[in-house]
């Protein structure tokens, strides 16, 4: 028995543009698995609610469902709101491990480098920044220096891990402390998941401080699609005994 409905709860991010980032997650996940029911929910009173979101499963006979948080910082906290709000007893849900900074986030950062390297007309890099936004729990943290020298081992290249706190300073100093190591070229891979206004400030503050080349966010992707598959897996595979339960963290080093 798999559970039938898997629900991407998002943060509470305004804006039309993120709103529909969103969405086209949502609706590239049903295309990809019709067999699923896919729904987004929004945290922190952003519509679709969660609440509203479970109450119409719940009006479609559905009685199983996964949540998977769109956090890509996190590797295994996520909202209290996921395990406190009221719902009907005629549905089990369960939350899965946050998609957080696992090691296929960077196939995607390299696509997105490759396109805005395209649109700069860049040919040349010689360093590398990797951007995050702040909040990352314990593990999430590790894990994004660990991404970074990853990122660094596979291009050969210099590369800066920035933690941003939405006002792109992070981002910029970053870049600067590798143009005082004698780097010209450098390049921006935006963690993003959306084009948030933090994701804008980064974007800004790249660009003044001399970046070729400054990532989209990463959107709808295969990549993700598949990291978001298997979390739900896992918490398909809680159901199974009918009690719904916080999915722990896989040990010892599995990041998918």
């Amino acid at each position: 028995m798999t559970a039938p409905a898997i629900i991407l709860v998002a943060g509470g991010h305004e804006g039309q543009a993120v709103a529909e980032t969103l969405t086209a997650i949502a609706r590239g996940l049903q295309a990809s698995r019709p067999d699923l029911r896919s729904q987004l929910a929004r945290l922190n009173g952003l519509s679709p609610s969660l609440p509203d979101v479970v109450a119409s499963l719940v009006g479609q006979d559905i009685g199983e469902a996964v949540l998977v948080p769109l956090d890509l910082v996190s590797a295994a906290d996520h909202a209290a709101e996921l395990d406190t709000f009221e719902h009907s007893p005629d549905i089990h849900l369960v939350v899965s491990r946050p998609v957080g900074p696992a090691s296929e986030i960077l196939n995607i950062l390299d696509e997105r480098v490759r396109e805005a390297l395209h649109r700069s007309g860049a040919l040349e890099v010689d360093a590398l920044v990797l951007t995050a936004p702040a909040g990352a729990d314990v593990r999430g943290a590790s894990l994004l220096a660990r991404r970074a020298r990853q990122w660094a081992t596979h291009h050969r290249l210099p590369v800066q891990l920035a933690v941003d706190e939405g006002d792109g300073r992070s981002t910029a100093t970053a870049i600067a402390s590798l143009r005082t190591q004698g780097r010209r070229h450098i390049a921006v891979g935006s963690l993003f998941l959306t084009p948030t206004s933090a994701y804008q400030a980064h974007a800004d503050a790249a660009n003044r401080a001399g970046a070729i080349a400054v990532t989209a966010p990463l959107g709808e992707s295969e990549h993700l699609r598949q990291l978001i598959l298997a979390r739900y897996a896992f918490g398909a595979m809680e159901l199974l005994d009918g009690t719904p339960t916080r999915i722990p963290l896989e040990e010892p080093d599995d990041d998918l």
